[in-house]
């Protein structure tokens, strides 16, 4: 047992001194003191780099432990891959998002290692997106908005998507948000452009088309989403008929087309859609609204499990008799557009027509609410204030905030009408932009913040976008983009904290 415990002994020295000679030693008589890098303070663990530009991270300020005069090697390390071996990294990121990186600084004697992040943050989070039509092709575009100063991004699409062939002229586009999971949101593009029309679903954050085109037989006249953002689908005016998709679908169907016939037979639906919430009593009512200009009917969808359609009527009844009488708001009218105000906010949750009668031709303003379903089969029941629009011909419309008043364009003219003062005779131009300017969008946000865009005459670029603050009683220009894009199509803004 002595002797065995004496053959351990010797076999533990053994390896120690095996594993001692891995070590390079250039001291005298068996003392080396390890020449390695000892950092005085470590760079930031989260350093910010700009996607397509060059961002510089310097090394930190080092000693060597011994004071010996060794200079290190560098290893800089990005998503476990080398980028650079330079004392200084100087990097170019190719994608968006936090990436994990790791600084190693060697001598011969050791290594000092730091983890760190880099982060890439997206650049079209809260902006303009102006889609328009240049030298034959679709180009979108980005302004960016709040406290920033960047310049405008011409064709930032394009730039994002080479390969991508936009030919063909731009006839819509949608966003929204898509959230998956709680703390977790994604935003999305969609733009319709060409023939024949293919769409693209595209990220808002990168600009990177995310699915194959996706084709329609007809033009898109116009796109839309709705329903619950962790269920959200999309929403096309197309032919005159209503097509939709899942978020994540590649064929779009008309699967409301049977429920719509029934209530509005022949319908042709205008190129307008906007969501509507109704709260009676407890129950919470939700669902899009068409507008079927072949029979002047204003649709209310429900995206109940039922899926309900119903028209809006007016309800009368007589002081004599007692009898109710029924009659269409709408009736002998066409829509020019609409939009809808207060999303988010049951009890005021309005949606507002620009419309002309084509038997005297002339043009209208109407708001309404969103009545209850529980009345009958097939009508909704609602209070509409209907305001005659007298400044020439109108061309579009913007609710203001709280949908107490619509903002209605023709041509370079942005007109005020209350819609609570129905008797009012005269509206003067609230905006008046440059002579030879035509609107053809317009975007406002949650802080009073007014987009128009507009295009001159000419070929080229005609696009110009102007921004108002109309918190206020009268507006005050913020700033004009002139001429920086081309034939604008149409705006909108994303503003998703909100």
């Amino acid at each position: 047992m002595k002797m065995n415990k004496i053959y351990k002994s010797l076999g533990l020295l053994l390896a120690l001194s095996l594993f001692s000679s891995c070590y390079k030693d250039h001291s005298v008589n068996g003392d080396h003191p390890l020449a390695v890098v000892e950092v005085a303070e470590p760079i930031a663990s989260v350093q910010t780099a700009t996607f397509g530009e060059v961002t510089v991270i310097k090394s930190p300020a080092y000693t060597i432990t011994t004071g010996a005069s060794v200079t290190p090697s560098y290893e800089w390390i990005v998503d476990g891959v080398v980028v650079s071996t330079e004392k200084d990294l100087s990097y170019s990121p190719t994608s968006y998002g936090k990436h994990d990186a790791r600084l190693r600084m060697y001598t011969p004697d050791g290594s000092y290692f730091y983890r760190f992040t880099i982060d890439v943050p997206y650049r079209y989070v809260d902006g303009l997106y102006v889609l328009a039509s240049n030298d034959g092709k679709t180009i979108l575009s980005y302004l960016p908005g709040g406290e920033k100063t960047d310049a405008f991004d011409l064709d930032a699409f394009g730039r994002s998507n080479p390969t991508i062939d936009m030919t063909g002229d731009p006839q819509s586009m949608v966003i929204y948000r898509y959230v998956p999971g709680s703390g977790v949101s994604r935003g999305y593009l969609g733009i319709s452009l060409g023939l024949p029309t293919r769409y693209y679903r595209v990220s808002a954050d990168s600009l990177k088309v995310l699915t194959p085109r996706i084709s329609f037989t007809n033009p898109v006249d116009f796109s839309h989403a709705s329903g619950n953002q962790a269920t959200v689908k999309e929403f096309f005016i197309s032919g005159a008929n209503l097509w939709e998709m899942e978020r994540s679908a590649t064929f779009p169907a008309k699967k409301q087309d049977d429920r719509l016939s029934r209530v509005a037979s022949g319908y042709s639906l205008a190129s307008a859609i906007v969501n509507w919430r109704a709260l009676t009593g407890t129950r919470i009512s939700e669902g899009i609204a068409l507008f079927d200009n072949a029979g002047s009917n204003l649709l209310y969808v429900s995206f109940g499990w039922k899926g309900i359609v119903k028209k809006v009527r007016t309800f009368t009844t007589s002081a004599t008799s007692g009898d109710t009488s029924e009659e269409n708001p709408f009736k002998d009218m066409t829509l020019i557009d609409m939009k809808s105000a207060g999303e988010g906010n049951y009890t005021y949750n309005y949606t507002l027509l620009l419309l002309k009668r084509n038997t005297d031709n002339k043009y209208f303003v109407a708001r309404l609410t969103a009545g209850d379903f529980a009345q009958s089969q097939n009508v909704d029941g609602a209070t509409v204030s209907i305001v005659e629009f007298t400044e020439g011909t109108p061309t579009h419309l913007q609710p203001n905030l709280g949908g107490t008043a619509a903002l209605v364009a023709t041509a370079d003219k942005v007109y005020f009408y209350n819609m609570a003062n129905a008797t009012a005779t005269t509206h003067p131009a609230w905006i008046s932009l440059p002579a030879g300017q035509t609107i053809a969008s317009m975007a406002l946000t949650s802080d009073n913040r007014l987009f128009i865009g507009a295009n001159g005459t000419g070929t080229g670029l005609v696009g110009s976008i102007y921004s108002y603050n109309v918190a206020g009683i009268t507006p005050v220009l913020l700033k004009s983009e002139e001429g920086i894009t081309g034939k604008i199509k149409q705006i909108v803004y994303r503003q998703f904290n909100n």
